[in-house]
């Protein structure tokens, strides 16, 4: 028999701060960081995972249910260790910002706005919120505003991170309405060459090739014609300024 998953997909959105505390979430994450941290050092040490959640939380900075979250990433990259025969053991002394994990309703909030823009609320420390307006992909936008107003999609954990210096949220949503097969169970595969002015993708089944597909970028294929055009006059000269080195 075929199990079946849930559909969940991940939106990502930025963040457009509105509160003028955006160094308050970026302090969070780097909180985040020492709280799972933390987590792999005591599930090292041999502590019960049952009892590390409260002993975590009792020196974090950040609001319990958020602290659980982080403390439940830690324990299930510690449990893929264990599963994959002591291979890839996460580490509890790496530096930098972890991503803020938090529930729908209890660290982080989403409502519409009366311009019809998706605003959040979400709690980096206790008592402390940040606040502001979602931005992103329609798509994305469409979805979330609909989870927010129906009951076809559920929301879910929402990660709070800094990509390339820019705050953003990415939010799990659930179909309550579809499912998908479960990944040992499908039986086609989809094979993604990327090359430097298209995509190509291809379906595989047990019956061979299923479709194929190729996304061109036109704009990247004319620049790079444009490069080479300019290289080989500059060449033909006798300069070489174009030289690749």
């Amino acid at each position: 028999m075929t199990d079946a998953q849930a559909l969940v997909k991940t939106l990502d959105f930025q963040l457009d701060i509105q509160s003028n505390n955006e160094s308050l979430l970026y302090d969070a994450t780097f909180e985040a960081r020492s709280v799972y941290n933390e987590t792999i050092r005591l599930a090292k040490q041999g502590v019960e995972w049952d009892d590390i959640p409260d002993r975590v939380a009792d020196d974090a900075d950040l609001v319990k249910n958020t602290t659980q979250r982080v403390v439940a990433k830690a324990l299930g990259a510690m449990e893929n260790y264990y599963e994959y025969n002591d291979f890839g053991q996460p580490s509890h002394t790496t530096d930098g910002a972890y991503p803020l994990r938090a529930n729908f309703t209890e660290g982080y909030n989403l409502s519409l706005t009366d311009d019809g823009d998706v605003g959040f609320r979400i709690s980096a420390k206790p008592y402390k919120h940040v606040k502001g307006i979602l931005e992103g992909d329609d798509a994305h936008l469409d979805i979330l505003k609909t989870a927010l107003e129906s009951d076809e999609w559920k929301i879910g954990t929402a990660e709070a991170l800094f990509h390339n210096e820019n705050a953003e949220l990415h939010v799990n949503v659930t179909n309550t309405e579809q499912t998908v097969r479960d990944k040992h169970d499908s039986r086609t595969v989809v094979g993604v060459d990327v090359n430097e002015d298209n995509v190509a993708l291809t379906a595989l089944s047990e019956g061979g090739v299923e479709d194929t597909l190729v996304i061109d970028f036109p704009e990247i294929k004319f620049e790079h014609h444009r490069y080479f055009t300019m290289r080989k006059r500059v060449q033909n000269a006798g300069k070489d300024a174009f030289t690749t080195r």
